[in-house]
């Protein structure tokens, strides 16, 4: 998952207050230099990360999507956009078409997209009310006080995609490969120690369940 948005909109802000991360703060343009990835983890186990991404503008050189390329291909490749939005700006929707502008740019409309309208401790109660209008799916957020923090998360476990192969296997106690990469990025349901192996049952996305061909059982459904 990407966090993407106009330069100052909070995102660094809303990854330290989302995940501990102590990201560099600072009021200024491309303060984020570099992605910042952290992983963290869904309430129902799974295991994802949040890539803080460069601030964008309006107009955005084309010198400078080039320079930042390696960092914005993050965000088209991404599940989910955050799309950080400050709603204390006097022109929030411009920041809003001028984000999304880059988007296509890059290749990243097709992507799912949060919206999450920032800065709502300091932002006019209208402003919020005409922006949560204007973009139904999203969320009102303060990363400063950490109103709607648990709001965010919700919508973003809600929006991840869940992987969509079922599988049932009994995995050689060597393959502990493949048992810890079920863990980070599928969903177990059941697991349990035998004498023949560690047998799982769950899901996986497509490439994952692939590997575990070999180790299926007969009970295997897709």
């Amino acid at each position: 998952m990407a966090i993407a948005g106009y330069t100052n909109a909070g995102k660094s802000s809303l990854l330290n207050r989302l995940t501990d991360a102590g990201v560099l703060v600072e009021d200024a343009l491309f303060a984020t230099l570099d992605p910042t990835t952290r992983r963290t983890t869904t309430s129902d186990g799974r295991i994802y990360t949040m890539s803080d991404t460069v601030g964008f503008v309006r107009h955005l050189p084309h010198q400078l999507v080039e320079a930042f390329r390696s960092t914005l291909e993050e965000v088209a490749d991404s599940d989910l956009i955050l799309h950080v939005v400050d709603g204390s700006h006097p022109d929030p929707e411009g920041q809003i078409s001028a984000v999304r502008e880059v988007f296509a740019e890059i290749g990243a409309d097709k992507v799912p997209e949060l919206v999450v309208i920032n800065k709502s401790d300091v932002a006019d109660p209208m402003v919020l009310a005409r922006l949560k209008q204007r973009e139904p799916h999203s969320v009102v957020v303060s990363a400063k006080s950490g109103e709607g923090v648990t709001e965010v998360l919700a919508a973003v476990e809600a929006d991840l995609p869940r992987p969509g192969t079922s599988f049932e296997a009994l995995l050689p106690y060597e393959r502990g490969d493949l048992l810890n990469r079920i863990h980070e990025h599928g969903e177990l349901d059941h697991l349990e120690h035998t004498a023949e192996g560690t047998v799982v049952r769950g899901r996986a996305h497509a490439d994952l369940a692939g590997e575990l061909v070999p180790y299926l059982t007969s009970s295997t459904s897709a």
